[in-house]
């Protein structure tokens, strides 16, 4: 059974601040196992301050995360790489590395398996790893991605394997590189525009033509299919109602 009456006398001692460094402390004797436990089983937002050192380990622990996690890693990990305290900077600098070491890898990986450029799934599978390495990357280097995520988007649409998937991600793509009226040609060339992710994502474009109009007539058009959205389109049709007030 667990004791946690080693917190109670917490202050006089060693506190590390992410999981793996406890299980370094515990291996070494320093630090009774409960320590591991309650680091890693400690839930609370990533983004709240103060930033939890030991919550980020745990969540960067797991071997595959989302684009939206990855995002909000980086995003509180470059305000780190900014402490005053060289520990913590160091943290942030190698857990950085982490995830973009993740991409590069998948993205090897992904290319070695390609022994012929017919081979949709890999286009499709490295077009969208492309993408989401250039998000997560500010300068000039997101852009170099993000024509790499477009020259497989084009390989496949050569080989007409483009899905309804393909074209959200063609769009985005074109929306991060502000070609912003390269993407509403695509748009006005869909045959389905009334589907219901179409819509979503011909919002996107009108707001990043500035055409506020537009965005206003697309929320009207949504609000009557609100129950059929689910609760991440729900959120982003609020969002937009709330912006064109």
């Amino acid at each position: 059974m667990l004791d946690f009456d080693y917190f109670r006398g917490a202050a006089d001692t060693y506190q590390p601040r992410t999981v793996n460094a406890a299980l370094r402390a515990a291996e070494a004797h320093l630090l009774p196992i409960e320590a591991c436990v309650y680091l890693g089983t400690s839930i609370k937002p990533l983004d709240e301050e103060p930033i939890d050192l030991a919550a980020i380990d745990q969540v960067l622990s797991r071997p595959r995360l989302d684009l939206d996690t990855n995002l909000l890693l980086m995003r509180v990990l470059s305000k780190l790489l900014r402490n005053f305290d060289a520990e913590v900077a160091l943290f942030a600098a190698e857990s950085i590395n982490v995830i973009e070491t993740r991409y590069t890898k998948r993205i090897e990986t992904l290319k070695a398996s390609l022994q012929e450029k017919t081979d949709y799934k890999i286009l499709r599978s490295l077009a969208q790893q492309y993408y989401e390495l250039a998000q997560i990357h500010p300068g000039s280097i997101r852009n170099f991605y993000l024509r790499e995520a477009f020259g497989y988007i084009k390989a496949l649409n050569k080989l007409k394997r483009l899905g309804r998937q393909d074209v959200v991600l063609t769009v985005r793509i074109l929306l991060a590189l502000d070609l912003s009226d390269q993407a509403k040609r695509i748009i006005d060339q869909l045959a389905d525009r009334n589907d219901l992710s179409y819509l979503r994502l011909e919002m996107e474009v009108a707001f990043k033509r500035k055409d506020i109009t537009g965005v206003q007539k697309l929320c009207d058009r949504l609000k009557p299919d609100w129950e059929q959205l689910d609760e991440e389109s729900q959120a982003f049709l609020s969002y937009w109602i709330e912006g064109t007030r």
